[in-house]
């Protein structure tokens, strides 16, 4: 790849005079290691940003366990921080978070506080910052006692703080930080009126806007939240803050913020997505906007607002960057946050062949624990969607703001996660808090023991982490040293861009992603015609732009496919990591939808009358979509991305464990497909059944000479008789699965009856013997005796019959059997059912679990068959 000229090389640190702009490490999840740290300020130095604060939620003492002080060995790597952001120019904030538990009354906790600021300051870092985000506002008798107001409590010890370090930069956080949750208002807060009048005036306070994630930040809030707090203040920006949702992600520009907005703010700071290296573009872009301004000219007129910058957005919206060139490298007071991507994406391409391993972790990313999306009965077919008049309805949230939980366990980012267990004293050496000399002043030992987490309120909830996760993150065994990627296999700009549309910002999907919606939506909207063009045996214009469209619908899909597998082979593994969950989950739900499409195509839909039930809280209610993008509500209030707006699309969208996958570790590039059933398929389907008919095993042996036997019996009639409703998956070696149901099973069970049964009686003769049959002829007895037995309770709620199974040999990742499920639980539903079920051998245990594990539970015993050798699973639809 030829070399590109870095769009953001810069001697200039300083933006705006004292003006703060970069990083906040402020999200919950598992916080940066050390060398992604040192890797992030480099990377800063390089684009103009001037700050960090350090203050990971998760991080026990920063805020958990914030009264420890820190040992010789987090002292060392610590220290060591401070110094490798002096070296790049970046002003190091440290930041506490106190608010759980600290008792303000009690003055040994502000000694702890100032021991514990004092001991960092013997580091070298010359920067503060207290923190009351996210806890609870209600006072101890004794702080009630003392102080007049919570906000009295909190300046009172922040003053006592800052005065005893001799007045450093120092940022506060307020329990109030933005304007939702200020009570009743921003301008008649008396905690925020309280704040700005009694903290001293060299302490920055920090606000996130109209919101806690905000598309917009305006002059005229900004103006009003400055009169109040009496200076102004500093931004801590939740734009790219991912922590809230497991599938989300945002590698889009920095947006919804005039450039206009820096003379009258004191600094921004990025609180970005918990992977790391997915912050490239966001750290770039917010570069850009910061030195679109750098004179600091104030403006009454919000530039987002201005009909000239709009026509110069329409105008270089469809610029398409030819050389690096063509994007110049500042932008004066034109920021144009497309033209700033397209930079940001040429000059993030060879951050992914930069040989970097992945570093070993303690925990996930993310550790949520959010409820899925509620989706409400559907409207009646053939009634307008009703407009969104409540948007609580789209998640089962009480209030304007959803905590994201903590982790189960917070963690130690300055140490190896192999030493830095809280509480492990087996180790009385380094995990001693370390000796320095105090200065004058300094408080002494506290002789307070940090509280435990029963009497820590960590903010209510209890967390967990991802489903499947293991505590120590496996090693990629990937040699990056001897990495060459053929130029064929190098992502290029366009990829890039694909990736990005794919995981934009959180009020708004990429141009690409719209497309796919769109397209979806018009295939699902139009899929009647397929199954008329079946009945009449003849095409319309509008069943060739069906066909049309849906091939382009593929080739969309394809190239997904096509980026994930060039992701895989990237040197940078680290980069690699970060990415791969995301876009192995989108690769996965793109792939079912394009199976759901190939179903469609088939023509084997009913009537659209059953099939236009869905929800209204997907892409295709205008209401839903004005709700989503007009940034009035919290974005965790559309939970899953493009991701969940896909799901919420197909007939099975309340079917939310056949979604939640967990990627492989680490990364697979193992590809598979799952598509309708063909009857060139026959053979290896008879193969897959023979080879998983012994409980999952293989059961060759067990009918020699009659290879073909056990498929009759299994699968043979399903894919005779209702192969409109069955489906296999394949790999680069051929098919390896299969799913096969029949809509009816008391139709099903007739046609078997007549039209299979008689004819494998035939093929089959009915041996002589009475005793010791061998398991082939009990089977061919059975057909002989065939006889049908399904309760009316049973199919009134369980009108489908299933069956799957998948050679356990070729795959190793679980999510192939739910998504495979989900592909034809899709087709039943859309044409009716409302629940399946499948029989099992009373002795396949295996097979019990595997089907337990897709949501199958054993039906009643009154709806059970009346057979000692099976029974019943089910699961609703």
């Amino acid at each position: 790849m030829r070399e590109v000229k870095n769009h953001l090389d810069s001697d200039i640190n300083s933006l705006n005079g004292n003006f703060l702009c970069g990083v906040v490490e402020g999200f919950y999840g598992r916080p940066w290691t050390i060398d992604q740290r040192r890797d992030l300020f480099r990377k800063m130095d390089r684009m103009g940003l001037n700050t960090y604060m350090y203050a990971p939620k998760d991080d026990y003492k920063h805020r958990a366990y914030w009264r420890e002080l820190y040992s010789v060995e987090e002292a060392e790597h610590l220290t060591n921080l401070i110094e490798a952001a002096k070296e790049n120019n970046i002003t190091f904030y440290y930041a506490i978070s106190p608010g759980l538990d600290i008792t303000f009354s009690n003055t040994k906790e502000a000694a702890c506080l100032k021991r514990k600021l004092e001991q960092v300051a013997a580091f070298g870092c010359t920067a503060f910052a207290i923190l009351f985000d996210d806890i609870e506002t209600e006072m101890c008798p004794a702080d009630k006692e003392l102080f007049q107001s919570f906000a009295h409590a909190q300046v009172h010890v922040t003053n006592e703080v800052y005065q005893h370090l001799n007045q450093p930069g120092f940022l506060f956080c307020p329990t109030e930080y933005c304007g939702t949750r200020a009570m009743p208002t921003v301008a008649s807060s008396e905690y925020l009126n309280t704040v700005g009048s009694k903290l001293l005036p060299g302490i920055d306070i920090m606000w996130t806007g109209p919101r806690v994630v905000s598309k917009h930040i305006t002059i005229q809030s900004i103006e009003e939240v400055t009169k109040v707090l009496q200076r102004p203040p500093v931004i801590w920006d939740n734009y790219h803050a991912n922590d809230y949702d497991q599938k989300r992600l945002f590698l889009g520009p920095y947006d919804g913020r005039s450039t206009d907005l820096v003379p009258y703010l004191h600094g921004v700071l990025t609180n970005p997505n918990c992977e790391f290296e997915a912050n490239f573009i966001p750290l770039h872009t917010i570069a850009q906007w910061s030195k679109s301004n750098m004179d600091g000219v104030r403006k009454d007129v919000v530039l987002s607002e201005s009909p000239t910058v709009s026509d110069i957005r329409l105008e270089t919206e469809n610029i398409q960057p030819c050389s690096e060139e063509d994007i110049p490298p500042k932008y004066d007071n034109r920021y144009q946050p497309k033209v700033a991507l397209k930079a940001a994406i040429i000059d993030w391409l060879p951050e992914f062949y930069t040989k970097r391993n992945v570093a070993p972790c303690n925990m996930p990313a993310k550790c949520l624990n959010i409820p899925p999306l509620a989706n409400p009965c559907p409207p009646v077919p053939g009634e307008d969607l009703p407009p969104i008049t409540n948007m609580n309805q789209l998640g089962q949230i009480d209030g304007s703001y959803m905590q994201p939980a903590p982790s189960l366990l917070p963690v130690n980012s300055l140490v190896e996660p192999s030493s830095a267990v809280p509480g492990d004293s087996s180790d009385k050496g380094d995990s001693e808090p370390m000796d320095y000399i105090p200065t004058v002043g300094i408080a002494p030992d506290c002789d307070m023991e940090p509280k435990s987490d029963a009497d820590s309120n960590l903010d209510g909830a209890s967390g967990r982490t991802l489903e499947g996760a293991d505590n120590t993150m496996q090693v990629d065994t990937c040699d990056t040293d001897n990495m060459e990627v053929p130029e064929k296999d190098r992502l290029t700009y366009e990829d890039i861009s694909l990736l990005v549309d794919l995981f934009y910002l959180p009020f708004e999907h990429g141009q690409q992603a719209v497309h796919l919606l769109t397209e979806f939506h018009w295939l699902k909207a139009n899929s009647g015609c397929m199954t008329e063009s079946k009945k009449k045996n003849g095409h319309s214009p509008l069943v060739e732009e069906w066909e049309t469209r849906s091939k382009k619908f593929n080739e969309t899909v394809e190239a997904v496919k096509v980026l994930a597998e060039k992701l895989f082979k990237i040197p940078n593994r680290s980069l690699l990591y970060d990415l791969y969950p995301y876009m192995w989950d989108m690769r996965g739900i793109l792939c079912l939808l394009n199976s759901f499409i190939k179903w469609l195509v088939t023509g084997s839909l009913l009537h659209m009358g059953i099939y236009g039930k869905t929800g209204i809280f997907t892409w295709c209610n205008k209401a839903y979509r004005d709700a989503f993008m007009c940034g009035d509500q919290e974005p965790w209030m559309f939970r899953g991305g493009l991701a969940g707006e896909f799901q919420r699309m197909l007939p099975i969208d309340g079917a939310h464990d056949l979604f939640h996958h967990v990627a492989p570790v680490p990364p697979s590039q193992k590809m598979f497909t799952i598509r309708p059933y063909l009857p060139s398929d026959e053979a290896a389907v008879y193969e897959v059944c023979r080879k998983t008919c012994d409980d999952g095993l293989d059961g060759t042996e067990v009918f020699p000479g009659q290879p073909d036997l056990i498929g009759d019996k299994l699968v043979g009639g399903f894919i005779n008789l209702s192969p409109e409703y069955c489906f296999v998956v394949e790999d680069e070696q051929g098919v390896f699965g299969y799913v096969l149901a029949a809509l009816d099973a008391k139709s099903f069970y007739k046609k078997l009856e007549v039209a299979w049964i008689s004819e494998l009686c035939t093929k089959y003769p009915l041996s002589d013997k009475v005793d010791n049959l061998t398991p082939a002829e009990e089977i061919i007895s059975s057909f002989h005796n065939f006889k049908t037995n399904l309760p009316n309770t049973l199919y009134e709620n369980f009108p489908t019959i299933l069956k799957m199974d998948i050679l356990p040999d070729r795959v190793d990742d679980s999510s192939v059997a739910k998504r495979m499920l989900a592909c034809v639980l899709s087709a039943l539903k859309a044409n009716g059912s409302i629940g399946a079920h499948c029989e099992v051998n009373v002795g396949d245990r295996q097979m019990v679990e595997f089907y337990a594990k897709l949501g199958f539970v054993e039906a009643p015993s009154s709806d059970q068959l009346l057979s000692e050798d099976t029974f019943l699973l089910v699961r609703r639809i």
